[in-house]
């Protein structure tokens, strides 16, 4: 049986009910995600948001160049372990001098890194003038094994990357 509401009171339900439904389309929309694998198991990561930013920000030092960075964690809080990074710059809307980062335990070392991820990082979408500000791309590579902050990186102990983003950075100042 099911139960049908008078077409009196269907409408004010309705207008009531739209503002609603519009702010959570809108909060769906703008939501930061992160998502991908480690060596082909499936991931996903979280953005955070803090007092002083989001772990997903750029900053401007001159008119057409920026620099970003895409850090995002296993969890909804501050936590190395499972974290990823990848950073870069933009020199009029073009990539450059990027790396990525996989860090594997609950220290800043070891981790892996790839120095020249400018090479395999794909934006799709940059719009970082104005107040709404969104990147979308993806980062596909391998990551060698950094012992230290001071050793070279091992490529022969590699782990795979895939990173799927659709974010939209803080400006830092």
């Amino acid at each position: 049986m099911s139960m049908q509401i008078p077409m009196p009171f269907a409408r004010p339900l309705l207008m009531a009910a739209l503002p609603a439904m519009a702010l959570a389309t809108a909060c769906t929309a703008m939501a930061d995600d992160v998502s991908g694998s480690v060596d082909g198991e499936a991931r996903q990561w979280h953005v955070l948001q803090g007092d002083d930013g989001k772990t997903v920000n750029f900053s401007e030092f001159s008119p057409g160049f920026q620099t970003v960075t895409i850090q995002a964690h296993r969890s909804t809080r501050y936590e190395v372990e499972g974290s990823i990074s990848i950073t870069f710059s933009l020199m009029d809307g073009e990539i450059s001098d990027g790396e990525a980062m996989y860090f594997p335990e609950a220290r800043m070392t070891p981790h892996f890194t790839d120095e020249n991820a400018h090479e395999r990082l794909v934006l799709e979408r940059v719009e970082l003038d104005g107040g709404d500000t969104r990147l979308v791309g993806r980062y596909e590579g391998e990551l060698a094994y950094r012992g230290s902050m001071f050793s070279e990186a091992d490529e022969t102990n590699t782990v795979s990357l895939v990173v799927e983003f659709d974010v939209s950075p803080s400006r830092e100042d």
